[in-house]
């Protein structure tokens, strides 16, 4: 599916607003709207699709011993299942809340996961046939030696990327990996020899994963079971920091840039009709 897209040809690319310089994660709702998230704060952007102009805005609050207190964290990315919203931080935390309305502060419920700062979470998305989100990580830790973090930091990592499952019938995160990435064969076709997913999300149509890197500017296409299928490299004219990913209801891919020197960037590409096959 990732070579039905002509990622030298975007068909549309616009400059969104100051306020979303950080921007880090989208995703797009059953009914085809697309919404974005800060880096650092818990605020929610409904976007034009088109355009890119901010449509409305809401805050996340939680609730504490002391009343409401505006949600605060490294997020990294956000996705949608029905009428519900949840947004992932760089810790493994995740947060779940409904749509607010322009303007509103909208209470977040918290759930913590195993998950920390080592694995560096980065990318969400929902999968529909498990009813889970799928959490992807830059990082795979071997284990939490101080010794082996501070004296041998490069070798307490394993090599592939792992992908979790946090399923939303229990509302917990399954131990072991749903797969894990190659990224050791990834890195020879980065742009700077390195594959860290920044983005992950699950194409409506052949029900395959996209993942995202930021680093590298790579965009890996994977079967449901973690199978390498197809590797494009972003261009770098394009993609100055590529973090967000999405997919609308036909089929167009969306991806967000971080604005590096500038304002960021989303870029929305058509799906080629698939070629006849030759009788």
């Amino acid at each position: 599916m990732l070579a039905r897209y002509d990622l030298d040809n975007p068909e549309s690319h616009v400059k969104l607003a100051p306020v979303l310089k950080e921007i880090s994660g989208i995703a797009v709702t059953d009914d085809n709207r697309l919404f974005a998230h800060d880096d650092e704060k818990g605020t929610v952007f409904q976007l034009d699709m088109k355009s890119g102009k901010i449509i409305k805005h809401f805050s996340l609050f939680e609730e504490r011993w002391f009343g409401q207190d505006p949600v605060m964290e490294d997020f990294e990315d956000i996705a949608v299942s029905g009428k519900q919203f949840y947004m992932v931080s760089s810790a493994g935390v995740i947060y779940g809340f409904r749509e607010g309305n322009d303007g509103e502060k909208v209470d977040a419920v918290r759930h913590e996961t195993f998950l920390n700062d080592l694995y560096d979470v980065e990318g969400l998305c929902y999968d529909p046939e498990s009813d889970a989100l799928l959490l992807a990580c830059k990082e795979y830790p071997k284990e939490f030696s101080l010794q082996r973090l501070v004296f041998d930091k490069e070798n307490s990592k394993r090599k592939e990327k792992p992908v979790y499952s946090f399923s939303l019938k229990s509302m917990s995160l399954d131990k072991t990996p749903r797969f894990l990435i190659d990224s050791k064969f990834l890195k020879k076709k980065s742009a700077k020899k390195k594959f860290k997913p920044s983005a992950i999300e699950r194409h409506p149509q052949s029900k395959t994963y996209f993942v995202l890197a930021a680093r590298g500017k790579l965009l890996v296409e994977i079967d449901p079971q973690g199978k390498i299928i197809d590797v494009a490299r972003l261009p770098s004219k394009d993609h100055a920091q590529p973090e967000g990913l999405a997919f609308t209801a036909d089929n167009e891919m969306l991806i967000s840039n971080e604005g590096v020197g500038g304002n960021a960037t989303l870029l929305r590409y058509s799906m080629r009709k698939q070629r006849p096959a030759i009788q």
